[in-house]
Parts: C-alpha cells; sequence; structure tokens
C-alpha cells in the first residue's frame, strides 16, 4: 500500500511539473515561435556542456554539505537523488525539491530534521554564491550609472563575508527552530561555511560562463560583458529562488534578464535570449534527470546481478 501511494505521489508530482512548463511555454509561444533562430553551434554546445558541469557540481556541494552535518549518502546515491529533485522546482515552493530528495536519505535511517537543515543550507549557499557573482559583475557595468557606488559595492562584499559566519546563520536557523520546535542547528565552522561558499561561487562562474556562451550563440557578446552577463543571470535566479509563488521564478528570472541584457544588446535580442535561456535551462535538466534515471537502472541492474 505504501509503495503504490508512493507512486500516486511520483505520477501526481510529474503531472504538476508538466503542467506549470507546459502554461509557461503555450503563454509565450508566440514570441518564441517570432525568434530569429541563426545560432552559433559551438558556443550553444559549450553552453550546454558548461550547465550540466555546474548542475553535476552542484548535486556534489549538495553531498558535501550533508557530510558536514553527519547526514550523508553515498556520493553516487547523493547525486542521483539530487537530479531526482530537480523537477520539484517547476512547482511552487521548494517543498517538492525536499521531498524528492528524501527518500534516499529515509532508506538509510538518516534524520529528516538533518536534511531539511542541509536543505536551508543549500539554498542559502546558492543565494551567496549567486549574490556574490552578481556584486563582482557591478564592476563589469556597460555604464557609467554605478560609478559613484563602486565602495558601497566593496563594503558589500565585505559584509557578505562577514554574514556567512555560522553563529549568525545558526541565530538565524535558532528562530526558525523555535517556531518548528526542533534544532535546526549546523555543526559547522567558519573555515568550513567559507570554503563551502567558495566552491558555490566558483560554480556560479561556470554556470555564468554557460549563460554567456547561451548569449554569444545568438547576439555577438563581447568577451568584456562576460562578468556582466554572468551577473545578470545570477541576480535573475537569486530572485526566481525568492518569488516562492513562481514555479522556478518562471516570468520573474526572463524579466531580470531582459532588463539587464536590453542595456548591451537590442530590446528584441535581450526577449528572445530571455525565453530562450528559459529553453536552454529545462533542456539541459530534463537530459540529466533522464540520464540519471538511465544511470540508475543500470547500476540496480548490474547489482542484481552480482547478487544473483
Amino acid at each position: 500500500m505504501k509503495k503504490k501511494l508512493i507512486q500516486g505521489i511520483k505520477i501526481i508530482f510529474f503531472l504538476l511539473v508538466i503542467y506549470f512548463l507546459g502554461r509557461y511555454f503555450i503563454a509565450n509561444w508566440e514570441d518564441i515561435k517570432n525568434i530569429d533562430w541563426h545560432i552559433d553551434s559551438f558556443s550553444l554546445i559549450t553552453s550546454f556542456l558548461l550547465y550540466f558541469a555546474y548542475i553535476i557540481t552542484l548535486a556534489s556541494l549538495w553531498h558535501f554539505i550533508t557530510k558536514l552535518n553527519n547526514c550523508h549518502i553515498g556520493h553516487f546515491d547523493a547525486v542521483i537523488a539530487y537530479l531526482y529533485s530537480i523537477p520539484g522546482k517547476y512547482i511552487p515552493g521548494k517543498v517538492f525539491m525536499l521531498a524528492a530528495r528524501c527518500p534516499a536519505y529515509e532508506k538509510e535511517n538518516k534524520p529528516i530534521r538533518k536534511i531539511t537543515v542541509c536543505f536551508l543550507l543549500e539554498n542559502a549557499c546558492t543565494l551567496l554564491g549567486a549574490a556574490f557573482l552578481f556584486l563582482i559583475s557591478l564592476f563589469f557595468f556597460p555604464n557609467d550609472l554605478l560609478e559613484k557606488y563602486k565602495y558601497w559595492t566593496i563594503l558589500l562584499m565585505i559584509a557578505f563575508f562577514i554574514c556567512i559566519n555560522p553563529k549568525i546563520i545558526n541565530f538565524f536557523l535558532g528562530m526558525i527552530g523555535k517556531i518548528a520546535k526542533k534544532d535546526m542547528l549546523i555543526p559547522v565552522t567558519y573555515p568550513d561555511m567559507l570554503k563551502t561558499v567558495l566552491l558555490f561561487i566558483l560554480n556560479w562562474l561556470v554556470a555564468g560562463s554557460g549563460f554567456y556562451m547561451l548569449v554569444h550563440a545568438i547576439y555577438p557578446v563581447p568577451v568584456s560583458q562576460w562578468l556582466y552577463v554572468g551577473g545578470i543571470y545570477g541576480l535573475s535566479t537569486i530572485i526566481g529562488i525568492l518569488a516562492l509563488f513562481a514555479p522556478s521564478g518562471l516570468g520573474v528570472r526572463e524579466g531580470i534578464l531582459t532588463a539587464g541584457l536590453c542595456l548591451i544588446m537590442p530590446e528584441e535580442y535581450a526577449i528572445s535570449i530571455s525565453l530562450i535561456s528559459r529553453l536552454w535551462q529545462t533542456a539541459a535538466e530534463i537530459i540529466l534527470v533522464a540520464g540519471a534515471f538511465a544511470v540508475n537502472q543500470i547500476v540496480k541492474l548490474k547489482n542484481q546481478k552480482a547478487a544473483e
């Protein structure tokens, strides 16, 4: 009965993902249909490879966080669980992403409370990594609008490294714990937290580079705008994550991308790229999830044959 219930939940989960993605693309079909598809294939392929690297590394960083919180499982199983959870972001709220990861950890008797804390920490590090990339990109802003604010940007970067202190993070987790009536604190030292966030920042440089290559595949953006384009992508992701009402930031992220890209290219290209970026990201994630499923099934069959 329990297996049937889980299977039913998985089907409902899948149908919800299809619904929200389908609704988004149908609403924007006219804009997508009118896009000029003169694309540089080398840059496009490179953008996909970089995004694949970003997601796989993100899954490994998730495993690293669970190790810091003493609730980890095997690296392979952790990566598969992470990839399986990706479709959950296309449903409003982030709870489905967490729910999709839990079975793999419950199977090995890992406390769900600890997994929840790791999930919160992972999202915080994702936001911090994207925010730092955006702060760096401000130095490459395409006009002089932010020239007088560059010192404020430096102060924000200093404040950034102060705020990742586990004592500060645990203060806020403690407040959440009081509401949930659970211990939500993380046993992480400042050096470990610093290392984790730096790894997320480096991984965001990979993601930003992937997006830059996607943009370059459609519009000839100079290399000097690489960090600016990557920073806009980071900012759009931050707003998308914080917009809990929008599944995977659908519509919200594209609006931020369009506004930022309009500063370095004609508006029609900015709008087109913001829409293509969603197709690019979704296609890459579908390929990774399908690949994870195929690899997991092959490993299961091998284990079954070895057991026999």
